[in-house]
This record gives structure tokens, sequence and C-alpha cells, in this order.
């Protein structure tokens, strides 16, 4: 037996080896068969403790054995990959602050690392909880995993074909939905910017409270015209080999350091020319992380269809494809184009791309088009333009008829009012602001008219762009969960009575408000009164209330008058 350090190209790199252990930059111990090492470094002495995983048919010495088949059941919607391995009580601890690296056999060979990963059982009592990435030799015979706190029982497991990736993102400091908490396989936060250096700006965040414990966490490193400065840092990163290295070598560092079980890419708004660069960026990146047992994941915007050809822009699907474990696409915002054009652009993807390794991003933010172009909106603040009132009468004195208006959702006056739209599959209205504006709300109902394009498509599941629990937000969750119990959507429109005005008074008559206008025949005494508009998108119900103080009518005045 020989031991073998190998030459590091930077402090925590892959090192290519199947076994070893790590503390901060120390280099990996190589490893022979399936053999783990624990490198004790104490001065100029190197303590070796062997790892040996032996078959379950007999009498086992070493620190990890094979279990007894159906010993510790798999759990339900995941498959084994390997042999549950249990470990040896009289086995010697892990020293305090090392790692160790696993290796183990797998049943049959895996023809990539996609979707596997290392889970640990507590024993009696316990579940099983995802606990490490899985790093595949090059025949994919034997899967690698690193540990700071070697499990009672470990295996290798893969979520089952009809069982499809959820991936939620939510933004640093909030809440996780309780759905998303339930239901993700994947935890993005939104934690890192990249800096013109090639470093990355900000810190992790801690794992979502709540998350289960099946689900994986993984930053996001995220660039966009929206983030003042980072469109450019990834002008200087893309500019120069030297710097794209520099920048997959920082990347590779943070994983490692934080000991996170992947990564997520969101660069957006890049130029054309900078397709060959992203890809070879997105490629080594891939390469070292894969090498860590560390996965990666890529937020693309959707190609742009124009006139008999599809413009993927700077973004090579077919190339980041083949080295990202999952393509994210990025939420199409105008929905007067995403059912027109979303069958072309799917069709193009899923050619190009793996159509398990392709998510469909779902978003809870309402969208608004004007002359200006797109902005996001939270349902609460287009509810809130939806709902706005305002008085059109010249009378406002007690006993007068006063017409009381929801100004931005008035047919009378040539809008659309709140109504669901066929044509995009949402709740939407139009209202005048500066030439003319539609808003498209976002809620269960227009969530599974998009997830059909998921089933349709055979796609590897959705993403959620805010999984945050925000009341302001679309409750798009409705429609997600039974999607993910049963693969497919469930199909249905609010009912157009749920989307009309609702009119309330403290006092007096009301008459009409079908149309966004509503008569109000004020009570014949003078004071303050209340009219309240309650508006619904058919999941939520909002209100928003005008207060009026009457006078007593005119010729009552004037005969009170000296």
């Amino acid at each position: 037996m020989s031991l073998a350090f190998p030459r590091r190209r930077w402090p925590g790199s892959r090192s290519g080896l199947a076994g070893g252990v790590r503390r901060g930059g120390r280099p990996p111990v190589a490893r022979l068969g399936l053999l783990a090492f624990i490198a004790v470094a104490a001065a100029a002495l190197i303590a070796i403790v062997v790892l040996l995983f032996a078959g379950g048919s007999g009498g086992c010495d070493e620190a990890y054995c094979e279990t007894v088949a159906g010993a510790v059941a798999v759990p339900d919607g995941f498959e084994a990959l390997s042999a549950v391995f249990e470990r040896n009580p009289d086995a010697d601890p892990l020293p305090d602050g090392f790692e160790l690296r696993i290796t183990i056999p797998l049943a049959a060979p895996a023809p990539d690392a996609r979707g596997l990963r290392f889970f640990r059982h507590e024993g009696a009592g316990g579940g099983w909880e995802a606990a490490a990435g899985a790093a595949l030799d090059e025949a994919g015979a034997r899967a690698s995993g690193v540990f700071a706190d070697p499990p009672p029982y470990l295996a290798v497991l893969r979520r089952l074909g009809g069982a499809r990736q959820l991936a939620v993102t939510l933004p640093q400091g909030a809440t996780l939905h309780a759905a998303a908490a339930r239901l993700a396989t994947i935890a993005h936060t939104l934690d890192f910017t990249p800096a013109a250096d090639g470093a990355l700006d900000g810190a992790r965040s801690a794992r979502p409270a709540g998350l289960n414990a099946e689900a994986a966490h993984y930053p996001t490193i995220s660039a966009s015209a929206a983030i003042d400065g980072t469109v450019a840092n990834v002008d200087a990163i893309l500019a120069t080999d030297v710097a794209r290295t520099n920048h997959v070598r920082r990347i590779v560092e943070r994983v490692l350091a934080d000991r996170l079980d992947g990564i997520a890419i969101a660069y957006h708004d890049l130029r054309a020319n900078q397709r060959t660069s992203f890809t070879l960026f997105a490629l080594e990146l891939a390469e070292e992380l894969h090498a860590e047992g560390k996965t990666l994941t890529l937020t693309l915007p959707a190609p742009v269809v124009g006139a008999g050809r599809i413009d993927e822009g700077a973004y090579d699907w077919a190339a980041l494809g083949g080295a990202a474990d999952y393509l994210a696409l990025a939420p199409v915002r105008d929905q007067s184009a995403f059912r027109l054009r979303m069958p072309e652009i799917l069709e193009h993807l899923a050619a190009a791309v793996d159509p398990e390794r392709l998510l469909l991003t779902l978003t809870p933010y309402a969208s608004e088009k004007s002359a200006e172009g797109l902005r996001t909106l939270t349902l609460t603040e287009a509810m809130t333009i939806a709902s706005q009132l305002g008085v059109r009468s010249e009378s406002v004195t007690a006993g007068a008829s006063i017409r009381i208006v929801a100004v931005n959702i008035d047919r009378d006056e040539g809008l659309s009012g709140l109504r669901w739209q066929p044509e995009t599959a949402t709740v939407a209205f139009t209202y005048k602001l500066d030439g003319g504006r539609t808003v498209w709300i976002e809620n269960a109902y227009s969530a599974a008219f998009k997830l059909e394009f998921v089933s349709a498509w055979g796609l590897g599941g959705l993403a959620v762009e805010d999984a945050s629990d925000n009341a302001f937000l679309g409750d798009i969750w409705g429609a997600i969960e039974p999607f993910l119990d049963t693969g497919q959507p469930v199909l249905r429109r609010p009912a157009p009575t749920d989307l009309l005005p609702d009119w309330r008074v403290t006092a007096g008559e009301l008459v009409g408000g079908d149309r966004g206008i509503v008569t109000w025949q004020a009570p014949p005494e003078a004071g303050t009164y209340r009219v309240t508009l309650s508006l619904s998108d058919g999941v939520e119900r909002f209100e928003n209330h005008i207060t009026l103080v009457l006078p007593p009518p005119e010729r009552e005045t004037a005969s009170r008058s000296p």
C-alpha cells in the first residue's frame, strides 16, 4: 500500500482521487479499492485509519458493514442505488474538525450523478435525511461523499422518475412558505453576486428554517441589469480566459469552504457575443463541482422566438445542458406571448437538452405591460391598482345620488374590468394610465395552466421564483401541490361572479356596481359615510374604501342662512 499527495491547483480544489480527508487547504490522501482514509496531522506525525466496507453475509470487523437486505427500509418515492451500510459501533471516531470522504459501490453503474445523493439514517425512531452529494468514479460504479459526522446508516438513493424536482428560491432573510418547505427538493437562497475581480460578494444564508430534511440547499450567485454593477462585473470576468478560470476557482473555494451541496448561477442580460465565454465558464465550473460531488443549476432567460428562428442570445442551451445538472427557464413576464411562444421554445429546448434537466419557473408576481416595457408587481400592488376609487358626481351631499367608480376597472369607460383572459389563462385587467396598461395576475389558476407545459414536454420539474411566506404575493401553491402528487395539473377557471366588484356602504342604498361603477343613494342625514369595494382574483379577496363627509343638501343649507 502506498500513499500519494496529489498536486493541488488551488487550496480546496478537487483531487480527482476516490478518497481522502480535507481540513482547510490540506491535500487529500489517496485511497485504493474501497478504502477511505483519515489523515490526522500533528506536527510531522500522520496517522492513517482505514475504513473498509465489507459484505453483510458474515462477521464484519471494519468501520462500515453492509446491512442485511431490508434491515432499514428505503423511503417511499426513492430507489436504492446501493446497499445500506451500517457504521460499526467499535469503529474509531472521526477527530474533531476533520471530514471523511466515504466511497461505496453501487448496485449497478450509473450513467451520471444527476439526482444521486447520500442519505443518512439515525436508527430506531429516526428517518432518512439527505446527507451529502454523490460524486461518481469514471466508470460510474462507485459513489463518494464527504461527511463531517459519519452517520449510523448511509446509502445512495435517487428519487423515482415520477417524482419531479421542485426548486424554490428564497430572498435573504425571508421565511419559507409552508408548502414550499414541505414539497421542495432544492432550495436556493439569493446570497451572492459576482465581484469584478471574480470573488463573490455576500454571505451564505443558513439552511431555510422548516425545509424538509430530504431537500438540498444551493445558494444562488445572481447578476442582472436589476442588480447595480453586476452585469459589468460579469463582463470583466468573461473578458479573458484567466479571469474566467479565476472566477471558477473562487466559486469552488466558496462551495468547499461553506460545505455547500451545490451552487446556482443566474447571470442574465449578457450580450450575445459573450456566448462562447459564458459556455466555457459553465463547462469548467460544472467539471470542478461534479468532481467534488456538488450540483450546478443554471437559471437562463428564455430564448426569443423571431421570424422563422429562435434566438438563444448569450446562452448555448445544448452545451450548457450537457454541463449543468439542471437548467431553469426564467419566468416569461409577457403573458400575451407566453402561451403563444412557449410551445416553440420548449420544442426547441427539448431537442437540444435532456427534458429531465429542464425546469419551468413559475412566479407568484403579477406583470404589467405598457409602452415603457414590463414590470413586476406583487398581487397586493396589482389589486390596489384595480380597486382605486373615485367620485363621479357634481353633487356630493346628503340625499343625493352619488356615483362611486373603480377608476381602473370601469367598463363604461371602455376598460376590461377584472376578468379571466382565456388567451393568456390568467386573471387580467387593462387601465388607461400613460396610454394604456395591461396587468396579468398570477395565482393558482394561472399556475395550473403553466404546469400543462411541464407534463406535456416531460420536463424534470418546476422552479418557483419567490417561495417566501409573503401574504402580498399570489398564491400558486394550490396548483403546485396536486401537480406534484399526480403529475397532472388541475385546470380550473375562477367563477366569473368571483371576479365581479362587490360594494358595501354604511348607510343608504347601492344600485348597480358589476361594471365597476355604483350609484349610491345617500341617506338624507348629513354625516360621514364609508363606501367599500371588495375585489377578488378568484383566490384572495381585497378591499378598498372611500370616506365621504356629506353636508346637508344645498337648499337646506340656504334655508338655515340668516
